[in-house]
């Protein structure tokens, strides 16, 4: 194995500990330093936080992509699949229904242009 090899294990070994470190510091932590009041309520939207962060460029690229035009624009699946993830999402109270919407949207439509 040679040293850049090396160097990349290394870095993707110090990432998971990184991560993991960090996803799992509450679960360790004593009872009286846990986060409380507005901390543990903004704590609670981290995961639908890192979802939207991850897919809202990948959607304004498809928009971007084609510009603004309608036709294809949503002919594009990503962003009739993100609308209807957060339709069904809103209507239903519970992220499942919606990612099950976004999803047959996504395969229905096609991946278009990903």
């Amino acid at each position: 194995m040679s040293a850049a090899d090396l160097q990349v294990w290394l870095a993707i070994a110090g990432l998971v500990a990184v991560v993991c470190a960090t996803r799992n510091v509450f679960v360790f932590l004593p009872a009286h330093w846990q986060p409380r009041g507005a901390a543990d309520r903004a704590l609670r939207h981290a995961p639908l936080a890192a979802l939207v962060a991850l897919t809202a460029p990948a959607v304004t690229a498809g928009v971007l992509a084609v510009g603004w035009d309608v036709a294809a624009v949503w002919h594009d699946a990503r962003l009739p699949a993100a609308l209807a993830t957060v339709a069904a999402s809103r209507a239903f109270r519970s992220p499942f229904p919606g990612l099950a919407a976004g999803l047959a949207v996504l395969l229905g439509i096609g991946e278009g242009g990903t």
